[in-house]
């Protein structure tokens, strides 16, 4: 990254001194690029004769989107049965998504048909892609299945990025943003455009700062590029290293109703909206704690009914500044593509992935026994709470290689491939005791330093497929595509979790787990079109391993199992010119499916087990229309059920001697699964003017997976209205854009997601007996506005 930024003068210089017949670029020069670019993407992506789901999104509404320093989560979102959310309120930082109800780990994400996606926890971390906008051509989203690609399987959907092609011709564009919470983006991006009639040099560096909605979530993320592309006759060789950093603040365990021992249920509250008017709306228990009256039980409140807080201090007296999350990315990834004749196409790719970060924490009034300590003081005494500041963390290499060839006649499209992939990675944690007023004399631990946990993990990833379309008639198109792929998973060492031995001491729960998966995934499809009709059918199978977590953190439930999903989706559209409809109907069958149960691991990580049988349906309806040259308007809708078949709950119960009981549903409503989502937009552009209103609405969202109203997040819609005017000029620069966002318009206050623990009380309580509970709710800021300003040269 310094070298980016220190050899941005010397691009600035090549940018004005090129000459002009250096840059003069022929129509077929940049129609060669844009083809050899596609190629690098096809082997992963739905083509337009493909049966399946898709949405697309294009250069230019990714390049605007990069400009509010929000994560893409929040841009898909914009699509059908998509749902997005951030820790800190704004969308910035650490953010999260769900595709048809299923969260990142089921969710594909490749960037130039290489895997993203982290290959033990199997899901992306959207906070280290940073305006990843600004460096895409492009961006699909296939619901469901979809077809074959790389890395850890699809059971909600795929998503894949697509670089941009370098500009042939010199470029520099500078941007800044600035906003509510003190929200900023700042960016560059630049090509030398072609020089030699061979090489081009691009690169972009970006930054995004934030004292966020959140108490405690303030921080800085951002994103650097720097590339190398040779352009031949027929080929392209082209390096890229995009990286990425953050030091952000957290709060995964999102406005906490109530502590560790008690519930602000008992005390009225049941939403966040009550949370937000009891002056809890931005409250973090990773920052900060809640008085608490021990004596009579409760959370007292002042005379406005406001709870009161307090900041969590040092034994210095110094407060603590916040939990943080540091990590640092390295993606490098060179490319060969090659088209030989106008049958024949080749991609290759070797790719190698660096990973390193940690956060750190402050753990107020612990037990001593989560950290497999046991402690005295000087007269003796059992010491059972203390303060503790812990730092976990973890080393990633991935590294591989990927190749597709295709080949395409007027009668066929083949396209095969072939991807293998190997992780090593370490997981460490330390934990130092806080001093206080209490005086330790004496712990006890299974460790020797402060290290309390150290394990190593490796994961090769290995698959083929070939996927190939026959064009039967000019009407009739038929798809099949065939995968295998192979996972050997290995992780060894201790972990984080402690038993307790017979005299009062622990010993650290050993990890030693060695599996084996194969996989064959198989799809097939036929398609119809004629005129600005099109209707396809598709079955796809497909199954997965589970994720580290699903083996680490199971809690109460049984050793995870693999899981298998049968998606069967039917689509209809018309484009009518100025005009579109479009509705897509699927079935996905699942079997064993990994499914949240509501809980979350001490770090926000949502728990699952496996459900014998469960399913989603539903209706994903698309429309828009243009009656007016300068007005747009459209929407999507996702209609869906989803639904458990059969499914046995594991409760704590405080007071059975097993300390949980279980509970059998015949059948139950999957969780953080709304059954309706729903987009609107209406865009008046004329001339350099734009406007962009948006409207979504999302229903109500069950927590856990029994059911329960109470456990559960109520429906929600908020409004946007986006503003922007392009401004041409003749010396100097291009062109001057203007922009103007303002989110959530009506400073609605909800929760977009959130978690939920409950339990029973006493071993004589009834199933159906209330169950104490306590509700974590990530919120989304109220009204905030960001204005931009874009230079183009």
């Amino acid at each position: 990254m310094k070298h980016l930024i220190s050899g941005t003068p010397l691009v600035l210089a090549l940018v004005g001194a090129i000459p002009a017949q250096a840059q003069a670029q022929s129509v077929s020069d940049s129609l060669k690029q844009a083809t050899l670019q596609e190629v690098v993407v096809k082997g992963v992506r739905a083509q337009h004769d493909a049966p399946f789901a898709v949405a697309n999104i294009g250069k230019k509404e990714l390049n605007t989107f990069s400009k509010t320093g929000r994560e893409l989560p929040f841009l898909f979102a914009n699509t059908p049965g998509v749902l997005a959310w951030g820790e800190n309120g704004l969308g910035t930082g650490t953010v999260y998504m769900r595709v048809r109800g299923a969260a990142g780990s089921r969710i594909n994400v490749t960037l130039d048909g290489v895997a993203l996606n982290s290959p033990e926890d199997q899901t992306v971390f959207w906070a280290n892609m940073n305006s990843y906008g600004s460096l895409l051509g492009s961006a699909q989203i296939q619901r469901g299945i979809g077809t074959s690609t790389n890395g850890d399987g699809a059971f909600g959907g795929t998503i894949s990025l697509a670089t941009a092609a370098p500009s042939l011709k010199p470029t520099l564009e500078l941007t800044g943003s600035y906003g509510t919470y003190n929200t900023y983006n700042t960016g560059l991006n630049f090509s030398t455009g072609l020089l030699f009639n061979h090489l081009i040099f691009d690169g972009a560096f970006h930054h995004t700062g934030t004292d966020g909605f959140v108490h405690g979530t303030d921080g800085n993320s951002g994103s650097f590029y720097g590339g190398l592309t040779w352009l031949g006759d027929n080929f392209q060789i082209r390096y890229k290293n995009i990286g990425n950093y953050e030091h952000t603040g957290q709060a995964w365990s999102g406005v906490t109703a109530g502590n560790d021992d008690a519930s602000l249920m008992d005390q009225g509250i049941g939403t966040y909206k009550d949370m937000y008017e009891h002056g809890l709306g931005r409250f973090n228990s990773l920052y900060e704690g809640m008085v608490f009256d021990e004596d009579n039980w409760m959370f007292p409140q002042d005379e406005a009914g406001n709870f009161q807080t307090f900041r969590y201090k040092l034994a210095d007296g110094s407060y603590w500044n916040k939990t943080t999350d540091n990590f640092t990315q390295d993606h490098n990834i060179l490319s060969f593509t090659w088209q030989p004749s106008t049958h024949w196409t080749h991609n290759a790719a070797l790719h190698y992935t660096y990973g390193y970060g940690y956060y750190k924490e402050f753990r107020y009034n612990n037990k001593f026994a989560k950290f497999g300590m046991y402690a005295n003081d000087a007269n003796g005494n059992f010491v059972e709470r203390h303060d503790f500041i812990r730092r976990k963390g973890l080393t990633q290499h991935t590294y591989g290689v990927v190749y597709n060839v295709n080949y395409k006649d007027e009668l066929w499209d083949i396209v095969g491939g072939v991807n293998l992939q190997q992780f090593r990675g370490n997981h460490f944690g330390y934990v130092d005791v806080v001093p206080t007023g209490v005086a330790i004399a004496n712990i006890l631990k299974p460790y020797a330093s402060n290290q309390y946990y150290d394990s190593d993990a490796h994961k090769f990833d290995y698959s083929a497929f070939v996927k190939a379309t026959e064009h039967l008639t000019s009407w009739w198109d038929a798809f099949l595509d065939l995968q295998y792929r192979h996972v050997h998973y290995k992780t060894t060492g201790v972990n984080d979790k402690f038993y307790k031995n017979a005299d009062g001491t622990y010993y650290n729960h050993a990890l030693d787990i060695h599996e084996d998966y194969n996989f064959f995934n198989p799809k097939a499809g036929f398609v119809f079109h004629l005129g600005g009709h099109r209707a396809y059918i598709s079955v796809a199978y497909a199954g997965r391993e589970p994720e580290r977590n699903n083996f680490t953190d199971n809690g109460s439930y049984p050793a995870p199992k693999t899981e298998h999903l049968t998606d069967t989706e039917l689509g209809y559209e018309y484009n009518g010119g100025n005009w579109h409809a479009g509705v897509n109907l699927y079935y996905m069958d699942y079997k064993d499916q990994l499914v949240q149960t509501g809980q979350q691991s001490d770090i926000g990580e949502n728990l699952t087990t496996n459900i014998d049988k469960s399913y989603r349906m539903g209706a994903e309806i698309t429309a828009d229309w243009s009656p007016l040259t300068w007005l747009t308007l459209a929407g999507n809708a996702a209609l869906s059920q989803n639904r458990i078949k059969d499914f046995t709950e594991y409760v704590d119960d405080w007071g059975a001697a097993s300390h949980y009981r279980t509970i059998h549903y015949d059948k139950s409503t999957l969780a953080f699964s709304p059954s309706v989502i729903l987009n609107g937009f209406a865009n008046f552009h004329y001339r350099g003017f734009e406007a962009v209103w948006h409207t979504n609405f999302v229903s109500r969202q069950y927590l856990d997976n029994s059911e329960n109203k109470q456990r559960s997040l109520p429906c929600f819609s908020q409004s946007d209205l986006n503003l922007s005017y392009t401004l041409p000029m003749k010396k100097v620069m291009k062109e001057v854009v203007f922009g103007l966002t303002m989110n959530n318009l009506f400073d609605r206050h909800y929760a977009a997601s959130g978690w939920v623990y409950s339990a029973y009380q006493k071993a004589t309580d009834k199933d159906d007996d209330p169950r104490y509970y306590q509700i974590g709710f990530v919120p989304m800021a109220g009204f905030t506005m960001m204005g931009n300003i874009t230079l183009r040269f």
